[in-house]
C-alpha cells in the first residue's frame, strides 16, 4: 500500500466517521419528535423532518460509498466495484437527495418569508398545503437532476471504487453543479435580503403600539442571522467542488484528491446541517434543552 492509498484511505474514514455522526444525529432529531412532538402539526415541524431525512439519505449513501471506496483502496475486489445497475443508481441518488436538500432550505426560506411578511395569509401556513408541497417540490428535485442518469453521465470511476458523474465530464458536472448548487443558493440569497429589507423597512415605520410585533420581528432576524450561517454552510458544501472545477476547467488538469476532499467537505457540512437543524427549529431546541437540564439536575 503505497503513500497515497493511506492518505486517500485516510480521508474516507474521516468522512465515513461525519456521514455517522449526522445518521446519529438524524436519528436523535426524528426521536424527539416522535416521543414529544408526534401530536404537534406545525409547518416548522414538518419542514424540519423533511430536512432531516434527506440529510440521513444523504449521510446513509455518502457513507456506502466511501465504504466501497475504502474496501478497494485496502485492495479487497467486491462485485460493486464495477459499472453495475446499483453502482450507478447510488450515484445518481446521491446527487439527486443533495438536491432535494439544498431544496429543502429553499422551502424553509421561503415560508419563514411568508410567516414574517404575509403572517395573516393562512393558506401561506397551512400544514397539509406545505405537505403537498414537499411532495412535488422532491419529485420535482429527483425529476430535474435524472438527466445525469437518462445520459448515462454516472459511470464507475475505478480510481475511486464508487459511481459518479466525472468531473472530466464538463457538460454533465456543470449541469449538476447549476441544478444543485447555484440555483437553490440563489433563491434563498434572495429570499433573505428581501426579508433582511422588508424587517428593516417595518422596524423604521414601527410605533409604540405595534411595540409586541418589533418585538416578534426582532425573534425573527435572530432566525433569520442562524439561516444565514446556514447558507454559508451550504455554500462550503460544494465549494471545494466547485474549486476543482474551476481548476479542470482553466488548466485541463484534475488534482488527484478531488474527489476525496469534495465529499469530505459534503461530510463535514452534513454534520454541522443536522445538529444545526435541531437549533434553529424552536420546538426541538426547547425539548432538547429541557433533556439536558433534566439529565444534568
Amino acid at each position: 500500500m503505497n503513500f497515497w492509498s493511506i492518505i486517500n484511505i485516510i480521508l474516507n474514514i474521516i468522512t465515513l466517521i461525519n456521514s455517522i455522526a449526522t445518521i446519529l444525529i438524524c436519528l436523535f432529531t426524528f426521536l424527539l419528535v416522535i416521543v414529544f412532538h408526534r401530536q404537534t402539526r406545525t409547518v416548522l415541524i414538518l419542514l424540519a423532518c423533511h430536512t432531516c431525512l434527506t440529510l440521513l439519505i444523504s449521510a446513509i449513501l455518502l457513507g456506502s460509498m466511501v465504504t466501497s471506496s475504502i474496501i478497494g483502496f485496502m485492495n479487497v475486489e467486491l462485485k460493486q466495484h464495477a459499472n453495475t445497475n446499483w453502482c450507478r443508481w447510488r450515484g445518481f441518488l446521491i446527487h439527486a437527495v443533495l438536491c432535494i436538500l439544498y431544496d429543502s432550505y429553499v422551502l424553509q426560506a421561503t415560508f419563514r418569508f411568508f410567516r414574517v411578511v404575509f403572517p395573516r395569509r393562512k393558506i401561506l401556513h397551512n400544514f397539509p398545503v406545505y405537505c403537498l408541497v414537499i411532495l412535488v417540490v422532491s419529485l420535482f428535485g429527483l425529476i430535474s437532476i435524472s438527466p445525469v442518469i437518462i445520459r448515462d453521465d454516472v459511470i464507475y470511476l475505478p480510481s475511486e471504487y464508487y459511481c459518479q458523474t466525472p468531473f472530466t465530464n464538463i457538460p454533465g458536472i456543470v449541469y449538476i453543479a447549476v441544478r444543485l448548487f447555484f440555483l437553490p443558493i440563489v433563491f434563498i440569497a434572495i429570499i433573505y435580503l428581501c426579508l433582511l429589507n422588508h424587517i428593516g423597512r417595518q422596524a423604521n415605520s414601527l410605533r409604540y403600539r405595534h411595540r409586541h410585533r418589533s418585538r416578534h420581528n426582532r425573534r425573527n432576524l435572530k432566525v433569520i442571522r442562524r439561516l444565514l450561517l446556514m447558507l454559508t454552510t451550504l455554500i462550503f458544501l460544494g465549494l471545494p467542488s466547485m474549486i476543482f472545477l474551476t481548476i479542470l476547467i482553466l488548466t485541463r488538469h484534475l488534482v488527484s484528491l478531488t474527489y476525496r476532499i469534495g465529499w469530505l467537505s459534503v461530510s463535514f457540512s452534513l454534520v454541522f446541517l443536522a445538529y444545526m437543524l435541531i437549533q434553529l427549529t424552536r420546538p426541538l431546541r426547547k425539548t432538547m434543552r429541557r433533556l439536558f437540564r433534566r439529565e444534568t439536575s
